[in-house]
Order: structure tokens, then sequence, then C-alpha cells
């Protein structure tokens, strides 16, 4: 959670061209920089952005803060952490999330950038806008000279994504991607679970016949998706909604609800 509501509100908007959207306040910029980090380059810590600050927002000890790094030809990592920081308006919990891709933003990639809008997408579970990026940065291998692992780290994602939309073919079909670009047993395994989930017995022969899966890993396996099955099918929660919609009790509610969720999955 945010530990401070809000501060001083500027009649005059700043305009951040990054997402083409005007801000009032220190804490809309914040926001932007914490949630769009993939957004931010050195250019948006400038003068008429510290300018902003001091004038409009009465912040003139932070302004001066950048200013004085922006003298010192400081890296975007440490205008990013100092305005966070000193802005008092996420807590070190959440600081700490951003942490990792702030170490390394000043070597990033446009690739590795996307990967983290792609990855932000998934988890507010906008699931095409997901699927758009992940595949933009697919599009653009030959430009960029990342590692198989990276790009295999992207495909694995789009199987993923797949098979959250019970797109089980598609997903195994980005799970052995995946796999072609670098050889992790972890791909391999996605796709044994993705053919047992389903019970796509042709899916399991290729698959096995594929990757060369041992009769020991299949059984491993299977055992584990049985007892998640089992999990599933016994739990309070699924109990319930099939004693309700049997009987009819908000049938249209519960398919409403499906609805709903696929949409937001989706958009």
């Amino acid at each position: 959670m945010a530990i401070q509501v809000c501060g001083r509100q500027s009649k005059t908007p700043y305009y951040i061209e990054a997402i083409k959207t005007n801000v009032y306040s220190l804490e809309e910029i914040n926001f932007f920089i914490f949630n769009h980090i993939n957004l931010v380059y050195r250019e948006f810590f400038c003068d008429e952005l510290f300018d902003y600050i001091e004038k409009e927002l009465g912040r003139d000890d932070i302004a001066e803060g950048l200013r004085k790094l922006s003298m010192q030809n400081a890296d975007l990592k440490d205008f990013i952490r100092y305005l966070l920081k000193e802005s008092y308006y996420y807590s070190g919990s959440e600081l700490s999330v951003v942490a990792a891709y702030v170490m390394n933003i000043d070597i990033m990639s446009e690739a590795e950038r996307l990967r983290i809008e792609a990855d932000g997408y998934y988890k507010m579970g906008k699931l095409e806008s997901a699927l758009r990026v992940y595949f933009e940065i697919l599009s653009g291998m030959e430009k960029e000279a990342l590692s198989e692992a990276f790009y295999a780290k992207v495909a694995y994602s789009i199987g993923v994504i797949y098979a959250r939309l019970f797109m089980s073919r598609n997903a195994n079909s980005f799970f052995s991607y995946a796999y072609d670009l670098y050889p992790d047993p972890l791909y391999a395994r996605a796709c044994v679970y993705m053919a047992l989930v389903n019970n796509d017995e042709e899916e399991l022969l290729n698959t096995i016949i594929r990757f060369n899966i041992s009769d020991e890993t299949l059984e491993t396996i299977r055992a584990r998706v049985g007892a998640l099955k089992r999990e599933i099918e016994t739990s309070d929660e699924t109990v319930n909604f099939i004693y309700d919609f049997e009987n009819g009790i908000n049938r249209q509610t519960i398919i409403d609800n499906w609805k709903e969720e696929y949409y937001e999955r989706t958009s």
C-alpha cells in the first residue's frame, strides 16, 4: 500500500509523452514510473520535469536533488531510486518489486523492456495485451542479439497464456518452440502436463516421442496431475459450485461471471 495518500495538486498539467497523459501531482508521476518502468528513459528526467516539481508541486527539495544527479551525469537507475524513495509514496516492500528492474535498466534492450510490459499485463490478467507484446518480442528476434534462453522464456509465457485460455495445442506448440530455442526440461514437462490435463492421447504420444520422455518421468507427472485434479474436484468451492449450477441456483449469475472473467482475461 502507498504510505502517502496525496500531496499538492497542480492546476497546470505535466504531459507525459510515453503514455500520452497529463498528470497533476507527484503521486501521479510516481505512479507512471512505478507501473510503466519499461517506458522510462533518461530523457524523462529533464529540466522541464525538475521545474514542474519545484514550481507547480512545491517540492523544491526533490527538484534540487534531481538537478544534482543530472549535473553528476547519474545513471537512470539513480534518478528512479531517488524520486521514488524521496516521495515517500510507495512502501519499502513495494519498492523492492521494481528493484531488480531498476538495477539493470540502464543497459536493458528494447526487448527486455517489452518483456517487463508483457509480464505486467499478464499479472493484471490482461492476457490479450500480454500476448500482443510477447509476440512483438518474438517478431524482433533478428534485430536484437539476446540469448536463446531469453526468447525461450517469452515463448513459454505465450504457452502459459494459451493454457489458461484452454487452447492446449496452441500452448504445446509454444512450449515445444521454447524447448527448440533452449532445451530446458521444464518446457518438455509442460507439454506432458498439458496433454494429460486435456486427456489428449494423440498429443501425449507425440510429446513422449518428441522429447523421449521416460516411463518414470511420465508416471511422476501423471500422478501429479491426478492429485491436482482430485484436489480441485473435492474442494469446497468446486463442490458448492457444482451443486448450485446443477440445481439452478444463481445459474445465470455463474454464466455471466464466466463471461466477464473471460473478457477481462483477454482484454
